[in-house]
């Protein structure tokens, strides 16, 4: 069977940009943990030992005792605590737990401050200042060379190996606009001289919004302090742009046009785009 470009499609997820030094899910968990003895972590590491044995809790009531602990899903949980009588469960919940009122703080800002804390850090781990060790990624540009058509890429990851390796050598096409700086899905109907297609499925480190137009989404040359990255079921299927976009080009793909799915690095873990991929099987 010939592959053609159009038919060809990756997914690409954290095991991806492992060898680049950036650590997966489970070696942030292992990280964090020591952060918890330093200065600046040391006063939440009673309210991070109650959420993870919460989690963990929770899955063993359903019987999942071999379930992973990881940042996203500490992160997910605290998004949803922070919400406080904000949250969509306010009304069905008779009060919150005694401990968890106790560690979280007054309106629940420590659970803000360890948000804050984790995705700071996340960050860090994620905005990789040498790109020697992602140099592997170079496959890409030749893999595009011998096939002579574009490419699309699919990524879970917010790291920018992809663009800064493969960009050396190809054109890359991300959604946004090179003047303005903003996302508009019509960059990806020009196919003129673009190598690949690059869609972000959870945000990027070089990805922003403004104070006065927090729906916009903007791009940066350069990683950001404050990137927007999003975490959780409800928050990847946001009706935002370029987040919805992204998504249903992925259900396109899959279901139209894909002959064959290369996925690496990929850990399974993420229900919508595994019910994407369990219906192109089909």
């Amino acid at each position: 069977m010939e592959i053609k470009g159009e038919h060809l499609l990756f997914i690409l997820g954290a095991g991806a940009s492992y060898d680049a030094d950036i650590p997966i899910s489970n070696q942030m968990v292992r990280k964090i943990e020591k952060l918890l003895g330093t200065e600046e972590w040391k006063p939440f590491k009673d309210l991070y030992h109650y959420l993870k044995s919460s989690i963990n809790y929770s899955d063993g009531i359903l019987g999942n005792f071999n379930e992973n602990f990881n940042v996203e899903r500490l992160l997910i949980v605290i998004s949803e605590i922070e919400k406080r009588d904000k949250n969509i469960m306010y009304p069905f919940i008779g009060t919150w737990n005694i401990r968890l009122l106790d560690l979280a703080g007054h309106k629940f800002e420590n659970i803000t401050k360890l948000q804050k804390l984790i995705r700071r850090q996340l960050n860090d781990w994620v905005r990789i200042k040498n790109y020697e060790n992602a140099s592997y990624y170079e496959s890409f540009a030749s893999l595009s060379t011998d096939i002579g058509q574009l490419m699309k890429i699919f990524t879970l990851n917010y790291d920018l190996c992809f663009e800064r390796i493969v960009g050396k050598q190809k054109l890359i096409e991300t959604g946004f606009n090179k003047g303005t700086k903003d996302c508009h899905y019509s960059n990806f109907e020009e196919t003129t001289d673009k190598h690949f297609f690059l869609y972000k499925l959870h945000g990027s480190i070089d990805w922003y919004t403004k104070t006065d137009n927090s729906i916009k989404i903007f791009i940066s040359d350069d990683p950001v302090e404050k990137p927007e990255l999003i975490f959780g079921i409800q928050h990847k299927m946001t009706s935002v742009d370029p987040y919805f976009y992204y998504s249903s080009k992925l259900r396109e793909a899959c279901l139209n046009e894909a002959r064959l799915i290369v996925v690496i690095g990929y850990s399974f873990s993420d229900d919508y785009v595994n019910k994407i991929l369990s219906q192109a099987l089909k």
